[in-house]
């Protein structure tokens, strides 16, 4: 039981040491990097100022244990660093990449403010590739160098390669000579092209700017040339697709302005062929309305294959009304009988046999008159 007691004690003990060490002694309050923000380039000048104060470790600002470890990857770095108390130091200068700070340099009676303004100048490195690059890193290390959870704050900036940005502007550059070859294509071919025209000129003149621009500057230009081009791209399969639907709702106007006259100048709601060309209409305008839909949804390429097949039937409907329309005539005042077939003729059959039936009876009739 004892043991076991021993055991329970030793093992809360330990767990209050490990949460007592988990926790970092400082917090940054001011980190500050000029450029503010954007990629860099090597050479260009990066100042880097961060402020952090200390939080204490039981009942001292910083574990005597522990040092602070600054870091930077910067070339030719020059340091500024003060251990400031109640506001009060002495600045220190360095060339060094790392600025290591003793726990016994940075341990005061928690009564006291401390902290450690770090102001850092440094070229960027040359890369081969573009990559992140670490301009400073401050860490909390024990004596075996393990970092308390929140005891490292990283600043990282990417840092470009200047023969990436020249495959990049190479690469922009056969985009922009394909998006000019599409939209002379579809300019061929009746569609749209003014907003694709706006969005190809801005994207040219971006990859322009960038063969006088610093490489971070370049990079930014060539990245927003991308997206015009993608952009540019978009506006015209948007477009192409909008004109295969309106041509092919002109068709279907066209058919149902045929429909209308046989139905309202013809008399012809009941005549099947009427129907076979409302029914086909009726297909080609659910096509139609599929072909709407994808392009809401910027499925460009299913758009223009409904849009398509609207199209081809209703193409094939405005056959089927020229041909009737062609068939009947025009008309006149009199209703239309093509198409009653057999029932016409037995009407027209009956309506001669009458005729004939009264003339015969009339002579008959006068035949008797006369006696």
């Amino acid at each position: 039981m004892k043991r076991g007691v021993t055991l329970i004690l030793s093992l809360m003990l330990a767990l209050c040491l490990v949460q007592g060490a988990a926790a970092a002694d400082f917090v940054d309050s001011v980190a500050d990097v000029d450029p503010a923000s954007g990629d860099l380039a090597p050479g260009e000048q990066v100042i880097v100022h961060v402020i952090v104060k200390l939080t204490g470790s039981g009942e001292n600002t910083f574990d005597t244990n522990d040092e602070l470890e600054a870091y930077t990857e910067l070339v030719d770095p020059e340091w500024d660093y003060t251990i400031l108390v109640n506001s009060q130091g002495i600045p220190k200068h360095t060339t060094s990449r790392y600025v290591r700070l003793l726990g016994w340099d940075l341990a005061y009676p928690d009564t006291n403010e401390v902290s450690v303004d770090y102001t850092l100048v440094g070229k960027v490195p040359t890369v081969t590739q573009t990559t992140d690059v670490a301009l400073f890193r401050l860490r909390q290390l024990d004596a075996n160098g393990n970092i308390p959870s929140g005891g490292e704050l990283l600043i990282e900036r990417t840092v470009i390669n200047p023969g990436d940005v020249d495959k990049i502007r190479d690469l922009r550059e056969e985009q922009i000579t394909e998006l000019r070859a599409s939209i002379d294509e579809y300019t061929a071919l009746g569609v749209n092209v003014a907003q694709a025209e706006q969005l190809f000129q801005q994207a040219d003149d971006k990859i322009d700017q960038s063969k006088t621009a610093s490489y971070s500057q370049a990079n930014v230009l060539l990245a927003d040339a991308g997206t015009l081009i993608e952009q540019a791209e978009a506006s015209l399969e948007d477009a192409y697709a909008g004109k295969l639907i309106d041509d092919a709702q002109l068709t279907i106007d066209k058919v149902n302005s045929d429909i209308t006259y046989f139905i309202n100048n013809r008399s012809m709601s009941g005549d099947t062929r009427v129907t076979a060309i409302q029914n086909k209409v009726a297909l080609s305008e659910t096509q139609m309305s599929q072909a709407k839909d994808f392009r809401d949804n910027k499925d460009y390429y299913q758009s223009r294959l409904n849009a398509n097949e609207a199209q081809l039937t209703a193409n094939e409907a405005l056959t089927m009304s020229t041909e009737l329309r062609k068939n009947i005539g025009e008309g006149g005042l009199l209703p239309d009988f093509s198409g009653l077939g057999t029932y016409v003729i037995i009407i027209v059959a009956v309506v001669i046999i009458a005729g004939i039936g009264f003339v015969v009876y009339r002579r008959f009739t006068k035949w008797d008159e006369l006696g």
